[in-house]
């Protein structure tokens, strides 16, 4: 046999497996945190301000504690917008909508919440974004919940949060309830928060 040509037996290359990431089941005490997303489209910028106008100086806060800060709470300006229709627009985004139920059945408490809104290729289309972070306190009534919603997808529910949360609690309620605009939902992301190392428990 020439010594150029592969052996019988020579196997070809093949590339490294890639180990398969550990279910995210989500356990009490963990902290994790939703992420959605939405493109916006503005149809009535001026009720829109009128809006954040009359919502000025409401605030949302939360005992931040689980997560090494004294307080966590919206960011918000000292007066609402009045300029910036996307600016008045995030204001109005209150990530923790749709989650009473939740919050009700004792499987989460609600840490911080963020939210923003930009402006994209046209004065009156762009990009909202919010998230909200929580700390799990009964997974399994959260995924009772979802079960509830989508009894076809137990078993997905079971094994993985991401798939639970969105399931128990509907994650584009912040724009539901918001006139002067229409949306089109975009991306869902639910991710574990790791505790910072070094901390104390």
């Amino acid at each position: 046999m020439d010594a150029d040509q592969p052996g019988l037996f020579q196997l070809p290359d093949h590339q490294p497996q890639v180990p398969p990431q550990p279910p995210q089941r989500g356990k009490n005490r963990q902290v994790w945190q939703l992420t959605a997303t939405a493109e916006v489209t503005i149809t009535d910028a001026s009720a829109l301000q009128a809006a954040a106008r009359s919502n000025e100086g409401v605030v949302i806060a939360a005992s931040g504690g689980d997560l090494g800060v004294e307080e966590a709470e919206r960011e918000a300006p000292d007066a609402a917008p009045d300029d910036d229709v996307f600016d008045a627009l995030a204001w109005l985004i209150w990530p923790s909508d749709g989650l009473e139920e939740a919050v009700e059945a004792g499987a989460l408490r609600i840490l911080s919440v963020e939210s923003e809104a930009k402006g994209g290729d046209s004065v009156d289309h762009g990009t909202a974004t919010w998230s909200v972070t929580v700390k799990l306190t009964d997974v399994e009534a959260l995924r009772r919940l979802a079960v509830r919603a989508s009894p076809g997808e137990a078993t997905e529910i079971s094994a993985s949060l991401p798939v639970a949360w969105p399931r128990a609690c509907d994650p584009f309620a912040p724009l539901r309830s918001i006139t002067g605009i229409t949306w089109r939902p975009g991306g869902v992301g639910v991710e574990h928060c790791p505790a910072k190392a070094g901390r104390s428990h």
